[in-house]
């Protein structure tokens, strides 16, 4: 409940307001009233009003004095001034103190009412917007970090041109676009003893190193001024981002500053093993999505070498074969694009095509192959979810996904893909077609309801919708559990009905508006099919 002071020299005025005002019915509490505005000084002092009606000239310090000091020191109270005809050009110049209300003596109670409400709107208006500003200022942050995480991924994932990034990575990154950046791909390893049974163990783990991450990211950010972010990557793989304008040779070091800090943290408060790929240094952010490749290319060589360790893409160049793996982003790509035309069997010949093209004789990175697993997985499921054509419940399409990491070896994960993407397609096209032949009933219906009142052939509906004519009779048998012309002849008898309970038409007429020629064969028809004469009916 709002509260309010009175302010008036005349006595008769001020009990006036307090007794006729109905102030329960404005839900407004008066707090006390004054004769001057030193005395209402003294009462706002001790408890501060919502709002404030004041006379103009008084003894001692008049409404004007009141007002300004009021607006200087209280200025979250309304202030109302209630004057008489002849002063209330003086009363105007309170509107320099941002006072917008007034009425003049002597004033009805209603108008004093209205002026009154008009007060409170404002308050509540204004209280709302206060408040929808709070909410987008407590929301901000992060609506600002989703944005920030996304478009840092589709730096990562994707290659964009440098034209086309200055002023969003101004705006969420809050670095220069031609900026240097240095990108960390951390490595967890899952210990044996956490296995699928302790599941839940394992995110808790795994929630300690991001945590872990975070912490010394932030320490480090606050005490040497770059831009960092960390990115929740896959089920065992974070990455990290850092920006530094200027000294290439400086954000070099302090990123190796910074991530042998992050494996000394990790390996000091938990059991578990990491593997840092560094990539090097990157001058624009249209070349992040290379810098990206090339922590992830150090993972790749890493993995034949030990953990807890550092591995620099400069320095572990070299130790793969002949030329460095690279991540087939054109091939998961197109794999992506063919799942979403639905071009299943083109599908299939992609996924083959890239499985023999990992020669055992060849560096073919295990991690590598278990991500690119997990990227295929994953947009399977999506796909299941938008078509919603998945048979099984998403903790079971999940564990799809956990199950890659039971499989040791590059050969025995492609071959269980294999199985996987194989099944998934032939499921897949099943659903499709069922939902083709469905669709296909549905417009034999539309067609019934359309033109039920006219000759109707099946043939005819065929050839409309370009199939044949005995495989539509039998789809439509196998879908409705009925004929065609049993499906025609109860919709007609259906409207027939219709038309009879009318008491309008007579029977040969209501034959014809049905679609029935011969009277006598649609009383057959009406007969077997209600049990009655259309005669009897009504």
């Amino acid at each position: 409940m709002k509260s309010i002071i009175i302010v008036d020299d005349e006595l008769s005025v001020r009990e006036g307001l307090t007794k006729h005002v109905n102030w329960e019915k404005l839900q407004i509490r008066v707090l006390s009233s004054a004769n001057d505005g030193e005395q209402a000084l003294s009462m706002i002092e001790e408890e501060t009003p919502d709002l404030m009606i004041t006379d103009i000239y008084m003894p001692g310090m008049d409404g004007l004095s009141l007002i300004r000091r009021v607006s200087e020191n209280y200025p979250s109270i309304r202030i109302i001034i209630h004057s008489g005809y002849n002063h209330f050009d003086n009363a105007r110049k309170a509107i320099q103190y941002g006072v917008k209300h007034f009425f003049l003596k002597p004033s009805p109670v209603a108008e004093i009412e209205t002026v009154i409400q008009e007060v409170l709107q404002e308050i509540e208006s204004e209280d709302k917007q206060q408040a929808i500003l709070e909410t987008y200022r407590e929301q901000r942050p992060a609506y600002l970090a989703y944005r920030k995480d996304t478009f840092i991924r589709n730096l990562l994932f994707n290659r964009y041109q440098s034209k086309d990034l200055t002023v969003e990575s101004k705006e969420l990154l809050e670095v220069d676009a031609d900026g240097s950046q240095v990108v960390t791909s951390i490595m967890i390893n899952r210990p044996p003893y956490l296995t699928k049974a302790h599941e839940r163990d394992w995110q808790l783990m795994k929630f300690s190193v991001g945590n872990i991450l975070s912490e010394t990211i932030q320490q480090f950010s606050e005490q040497y001024g770059f831009v960092t972010h960390l990115l929740d990557y896959s089920d065992s793989t974070y990455v990290m981002v850092v920006f530094l304008s200027g000294n290439e040779i400086y954000l070099e070091q302090l990123n190796d500053k910074l991530v042998h800090k992050i494996l000394e943290n990790v390996l000091y408060y938990l059991k578990v093993s990491v593997m840092i790929g560094v990539s090097n240094v990157r001058k624009s952010l249209h070349q992040l999505t290379d810098a990206y490749s090339e922590s992830m290319q150090a993972l790749e060589v890493a993995e034949y070498e030990e953990w807890n360790k550092v591995f620099h893409y400069q320095e572990t160049k070299q130790k793969g074969s002949g030329d460095a793996y690279v991540y087939p982003f054109e091939t998961i790509k197109e794999i992506h694009t063919k799942i979403s035309d639905k071009d299943y069997d083109e599908l299939i010949v992609i996924w083959d095509q890239f499985v023999n093209g990992l020669s055992e004789d060849e560096y073919s990175p295990f991690y590598m192959i278990q991500t690119i697993s997990i990227n295929i997985l994953s947009a399977l499921m999506m796909e299941d979810q938008s078509m919603d054509h998945g048979e099984h419940q998403p903790e079971e399409k999940s564990s799809l996904l956990i199950e890659v990491y039971n499989h040791h070896t590059t050969k025995d994960l492609l071959a269980w893909m294999t199985v996987q993407l194989k099944t998934w397609v032939e499921h897949s096209k099943e659903a499709l077609a069922g939902k083709k032949t469905s669709k296909l009933v549905e417009r034999v219906k539309e067609h019934v309801h359309h033109y039920y009142d006219e000759e109707i052939a099946l043939a005819e509906i065929a050839d409309m919708l370009y199939v044949n004519r005995n495989y539509l009779s039998q789809l439509f048998k196998k879908v409705t559990g009925e004929t065609f012309v049993n499906y025609l002849n109860q919709y007609r008898i259906a409207k027939a009905k219709e038309l009879l309970r009318e008491k309008r038409y007579m029977v040969y007429e209501v034959s014809e508006m049905v679609g029935y020629q011969n009277s006598t064969y649609f009383s057959q028809v009406f007969k077997a099919i209600t049990g009655v004469s259309p005669s009897e009916y009504f």
